[in-house]
């Protein structure tokens, strides 16, 4: 029986081999949602969506790779014809005509296969080699902690409001250097993000670890009891604002092979991890996978390492995307 012809990364994206750059990325994005993991995709299929952008969307890389395949040859009849399938992500034809179906879970983990999954030594996605150097020099990609918590100047941190974001972000990082990345090699905290292109976004700190990313804010709080819904934060009462939520719609938009969620960290007493108390309405599920959670020091370090945990392949660092998040903050 004759062997399927594999196919080329133009076919893997979807995209005929005289696309632009910019048609490359949307397919890419496209495509990247479509695999994903969690979306119903596979990490296997992800990982071929994954290598291929990264050799389309480098011009040398797409030049070499041309040259050795004789400009992406196609390899499926719908991809060439322009009939069924063409220009169709990885995925699309599984749930062709399925608008607003729910997308397949991954099978479900135990918390012990979770916790046994994160002590793993981390895996570097995609493969590299000397003719395909990683994404990230691996002397980065091997560090589990990058940047620093923001830094502003004199006169910002005369504002109470500065000051306790400041303070939040400091101890946020330490207590997740101290208690969170010890016990999850593959986990990669990056500190003092910023998003000077979208407005209204804030982000102390992103934490990456297979296909999920954390987006952290932080601040420190007086006193007294805080109230949460899943749509207002109030304390004591007075509505408190934040941009969370804002955020984490911008970081999936810019990370769409990621599933993000976001968490807003309230520090309380130094000497009381679980100060202050976050009061939720009856029948509030705390355990849901929300599009943001709020919570306490005391549980923060828990709710962000399962929401990282249940993801396919936690043990996984993506070069490519730890690459991107290393250049929104600087570092």
């Amino acid at each position: 029986m004759a062997e399927a012809p594999r196919q080329s990364y133009y076919d893997i994206l979807g995209v005929p081999p005289d696309a632009d750059a910019r048609d490359i990325k949307n397919a890419y994005r496209r495509a990247a949602r479509a695999a994903h993991p969690d979306l119903g995709g596979s990490a296997a299929l992800f990982h071929d969506v994954a290598v291929a952008y990264e050799t389309l969307g480098d011009p040398r890389r797409r030049e070499r790779y041309d040259a050795d395949t004789g400009r992406g040859r196609a390899s499926t009849p719908g991809a060439a014809s322009g009939g069924p399938g063409a220009g169709r992500p990885p995925g699309a034809a599984a749930t062709a005509g399925r608008t607003g179906a729910p997308a397949p879970r991954s099978p479900t983990r135990t918390s012990v296969e979770d916790d046994e999954a994160t002590k793993s030594a981390p895996v570097y996605l995609p493969p590299f080699s000397p003719s395909s150097p990683p994404a990230v020099p691996l002397i980065l990609a091997g560090r589990q902690l990058h940047g620093s918590p923001r830094q502003p100047g004199v006169f910002a941190r005369r504002s109470s409001g500065v000051r306790a974001r400041i303070d939040g972000e400091l101890r946020t990082s330490a207590l997740l250097e101290r208690s969170l990345l010890p016990t999850y090699p593959a986990a990669r905290l990056v500190n003092g993000v910023r998003f000077e292109d979208r407005d209204g976004t804030t982000a102390g700190s992103v934490l990456l670890a297979g296909y999920r990313m954390a987006v952290i804010d932080s601040f420190t709080a007086s006193p007294g009891n805080f109230s949460w819904d899943g749509r207002s934060l109030r304390h004591q009462g007075r509505p408190v604002g934040f941009e969370v939520p804002r955020t984490v719609r911008a970081v999936q938009e810019l990370f769409p092979e990621c599933n993000v969620a976001g968490w807003v960290v309230i520090h309380g007493a130094p000497d009381n991890p679980f100060a202050p108390v976050i009061d939720v309405p009856p029948g509030f599920d705390r355990a849901s996978t929300a599009l943001v959670q709020v919570v306490n020091a005391g549980t923060a370090v828990r709710t962000i390492r399962s929401f990282l945990s249940s993801g396919p392949t936690p043990n996984v660092v993506q070069l490519p995307v730890l690459a991107r998040l290393l250049a929104v903050a600087g570092s």
